[in-house]
This record gives structure tokens, sequence and C-alpha cells, in this order.
């Protein structure tokens, strides 16, 4: 049968059709990873790269805050410094005290020396001690009042100076101490001359009132020495403050 000019037609783009088919390429595709693509920085976050610190350190900065803000925070300080304030206190309290006591044993000592010049019996030996006595508690009080007032002229109760205040007590302490063990070793012949004069001239055994004077007289400068040898040690742990 014969076939028409539009039957040709129409059957002709089938044709074609059906070989675009079967010469179609079959391509393989696969997802992409979106985020795996590097991006494109742009001119800010380059400049701000440049400017913010490398990541590395970040963590080495933020370890040195939190133990700045943790050594801020610690309570020691404070309660160090409130204890030292009370201890230079409590010394300067004491230092007035044992002022306060010499004081009166100077005076003591002057009235004890008028009475004898007053009675006219109390012998040479005994109006020659106690004159030397208060000459030497007279210089004694003078050299002790002379060490305090230079400390306490300055010391305040302000924390900010509690350190130096606590360093200029115990070198006023140290000073005392020295002032103490001299005065002992003056004493000592004067002491026992006295005695030994008096026990001439009521005839009795020498050995006991020798005993208890030097005994007396070596125990107080035994426990100054080791008020002295305590005061430096606290010294040398202040001044590493």
């Amino acid at each position: 049968m014969d076939k028409s000019p539009f039957q040709n037609e129409e059957i002709a783009p089938q044709e074609s059709s059906q070989h675009e088919l079967n010469n179609e390429v079959v391509i393989d595709t696969q997802p992409i990873d979106v985020l795996s693509i590097p991006q494109k920085k742009s001119v800010l976050d380059e400049e701000t790269d440049k400017k913010s610190p490398v990541s590395d350190e970040q963590p080495l900065d933020e370890d040195w805050l939190l133990l700045s803000q943790d050594w801020q925070a610690q309570p020691f300080e404070k309660t160090d410094i409130k204890a030292l304030l009370k201890q230079t206190k409590k010394r300067t309290l004491l230092a007035k005290s044992l002022l306060a006591i010499d004081v009166i044993a100077t005076f003591g000592i002057f009235i004890a020396l008028l009475v004898g010049l007053y009675q006219g019996d109390w012998g040479t030996a005994t109006i020659s001690y106690l004159l030397f006595g208060f000459i030497t508690s007279v210089v004694f009080v003078y050299y002790e009042i002379k060490i305090r007032l230079r400390i306490w002229q300055h010391s305040c109760d302000s924390p900010d100076k509690a350190v130096a205040n606590a360093i200029a007590g115990v070198e006023s302490s140290i000073k005392y101490t020295k002032l103490i063990k001299l005065s002992c070793w003056v004493l000592l012949p004067v002491v026992n001359w006295y005695v030994y004069v008096m026990i001439q001239e009521s005839e009795k055994s020498p050995w006991p009132p020798f005993f208890v004077m030097n005994s007396f007289i070596l125990v107080m400068w035994f426990i100054t020495h080791w008020f002295y040898l305590k005061r430096e040690k606290e010294l040398q742990q202040l001044s590493k403050r």
C-alpha cells in the first residue's frame, strides 16, 4: 500500500525520537556535600582573622584569666593583713605596758634613795647601789622611750602599711631586747659587789645570795635572748613579703 505524504511526515518524528532514546548517555550523579566546598573568605573576614589571636593560644589565655580571678578571690591575704594588724596592736600595747613598768620602777628606786638619804643609817654600800641603780634606770628608760617613740609616731592602722608597721615594730623589739641584754651585763658585776659587801657586814654564808642574784640575772638574760632570736626570725619572714 502506498503511503501518503501525510503519513510519512507523521512517522518520521517517531523514528527520530526512538533513535535519540537509543543513543542517550546515562550519567551517574552523586550527591554533593555543600559543606565540604571551601568557601571564599571576604576581605572583612581576612582582616578579622589577622586581628584575632591564634586559636591555639585562646585556651591558654582563658586559663590565665581563670587563675588570676581565682587568685584574687582568695581570702588568705586579707586574713593575714588583719592578723598582722591585730598582732601589731597587741605588741604596741605590751611595749607601752613595759615602758610604764620601767618608769614606775625608776621612780621607785628614786624614792628608796631619798628615804635612805633621809634616814641616814642604810649604809654606804646600799646608798651607792641605789644611786647607781637610779642612774642606770634613767638611762635605760631614756633609750627605751627613744626606741619606742620613733616607731609609735609613724605607726597607723592602715592595711596598706600593715607589713611596714609590723617590720618597724619587730625592729623596735629587737633593739629593746638588746638594751635589756646590755643592762644585764652592766648590773652583773655591781650586784655581785653589793652582795659581797652586805655578806661581809652580816658575816653570813656568801653562796646563797650569790647564787640567787646571779641566777636571776642570767635567767633574765637567756629569756631576753630567746625573744631576740624569735624577733630576728620574724623579721626575716616579714622582709620576704
